[in-house]
């Protein structure tokens, strides 16, 4: 085995080159939706948000981390915002097997570490899932990670925006006004206050996101099917977001790399005795 870095992007590989990869190539898979966003975002702000961060974290990975990104997952499960024109779902049964086909692709191209990037709220159980699958039908070592885990930069954002701007809010805006400003309407940004906000005062337990959460549509929450204050969005809070998600991408991708992969043990019958 060479010590041939991958080329960037997956795609702009000739087929020979992919024997020659380093034994610890990193293979991204970033995974998008298109949904609507509310009346002042485009329905590809999931996937422009994922594609552009990535761009720019795959533009300032060190030259030696052997990362290579594949073709956007453009189109997710985004079922629960159907009742807006504009909206393309996969079922989640769906999802799940073009995900697991990927993953197979990528391990018989000899690639054994695959990072599941998620930028849509309405998919993460889908990705676990696939994870621990591909583990036991190709004994690959896949992460899952959204770019939202990487936290954003202390005190840019209020505790109630972060808790409740869950979409279309000020961190989807700012990066949107960072990334793509060409695709938003400021002008019809505001203050989305939601549904969750009033049960927090209702109920003790009962929330619509977290450890006792319940179904829900987008419409459930706000009319305008955004939730979160958009209206102080700014380039210079999205660029302050990219930043602090890149750095830790970049710190967790190195992490993969390295990760030892004789710990990733083949399933057999007699394991355990």
């Amino acid at each position: 085995m060479t010590n041939t870095l991958p080329r960037r992007y997956w795609q702009d590989m000739i087929s020979r080159e992919f024997r020659e990869l380093p034994d610890n190539t990193v293979a991204v898979l970033p995974v998008g939706a298109i949904e609507q966003h509310g009346p002042h975002l485009p329905v590809s702000v999931d996937s422009c948000i994922n594609a552009g961060l990535l761009e720019r974290a795959l533009e300032r990975a060190p030259v030696d981390l052997p990362i290579t990104a594949l073709p956007l997952q453009a189109v997710g499960k985004s079922d629960e915002h159907i009742a807006y024109p504009g909206t393309l779902t996969l079922s989640a049964d769906t999802l799940l097997h073009v995900l697991l086909d990927l993953g197979a692709s990528v391990a018989r191209a000899g690639v054994r570490r695959l990072v599941l990037l998620n930028s849509h709220g309405g998919q993460p159980q889908i990705l676990d899932i696939v994870a621990r699958e591909l583990r036991r039908t190709h004994n690959l070592f896949v992460v899952c990670v959204a770019w939202g885990r990487f936290g954003c930069p202390e005190g840019l954002f209020t505790p109630q925006e972060l808790k409740y701007g869950i979409h279309g809010g000020d961190v989807e805006t700012s990066l949107m006004c960072y990334l793509r400003p060409d695709l938003v309407r400021m002008e019809r940004a505001e203050n989305f206050v939601s549904w969750p906000e009033e049960m927090a005062r209702e109920y003790k337990w009962l929330q619509a996101e977290g450890r006792v959460g319940f179904g829900w549509h987008a419409h459930d929450l706000h009319p305008a099917g955004a939730c979160g204050d958009a209206s102080g969005a700014t380039a210079e809070k999205g660029r302050l977001v990219a930043d602090k998600y890149i750095e830790g991408f970049l710190e967790l991708m190195a992490e993969v790399a390295r990760y030892p992969l004789e710990r990733i043990r083949p399933v057999t019958p007699d394991l355990g005795r």
